[in-house]
């Protein structure tokens, strides 16, 4: 019951913080879409898909018992923190992106935006696999993958929109920062 309680608070907080954002700094509940659709259709399918297992989970476990995978316990306690460290990390980011929902106004290159270039996407991942665990469900899981894999097909899209608008700034941050994750750089010696 405690596993069920966290997914829906994280759960709720994950539906709200989105659309909260968004209309703070843009006055939407949704940005434009600048031509992404064939991108963002895929994507908002299995995010829809995997939103209404979670809330079938919610409503009663056993209606998602034929997806369900034997994890142990510890395993899929670990899921709630980690969830709250993708929300933590998209808050993060959403606070640091502002007035850029929508539209691309400035180059963001603080907060998580210094590590990575999709540090949402980074987050979200993190919350997918926070799902699956506190599920311990396959459909999750897999829907989460496919949803996953149409962000990193469209991630470079965004990128050489990103490329083309701020030029040079845009391909020397790029070089310094990962796409999902930070850049593992060697150091040489001091001097």
């Amino acid at each position: 019951m405690a596993l069920r309680i966290a997914l829906a608070v994280i759960l709720m907080l994950d539906l709200s913080i989105p659309s909260y954002f968004r209309r703070r700094f843009t006055g939407q509940a949704r940005p434009p879409m600048y031509g992404w659709r064939s991108f963002l259709f895929p994507e908002r399918l299995l995010t829809f898909l995997i939103q209404a297992a979670l809330v079938v989970y919610l409503i009663d476990p056993s209606w998602m018992a034929w997806s369900q995978i034997d994890l142990p316990s510890g395993l899929r306690s670990f899921g709630a923190p980690l969830a709250g460290l993708a929300l933590a990390g998209m808050v993060w980011a959403f606070l640091h992106l502002g007035h850029n929902l929508g539209a691309a106004h400035t180059l963001v290159t603080t907060g998580p935006y210094r590590w990575v270039r999709h540090p949402m996407y980074s987050a979200w991942a993190g919350l997918i696999l926070g799902y699956s665990l506190l599920t311990a469900n396959w459909f999750v899981a897999l829907a989460g993958l496919g949803a996953m894999s149409a962000v990193v097909r469209r991630a470079p899209a965004e990128e050489s929109a990103l490329r083309a608008r701020f030029g040079d700034a845009y391909q020397e941050y790029a070089a310094r920062t990962g796409r999902f994750f930070p850049r593992v750089t060697a150091r040489g010696p001091a001097g």
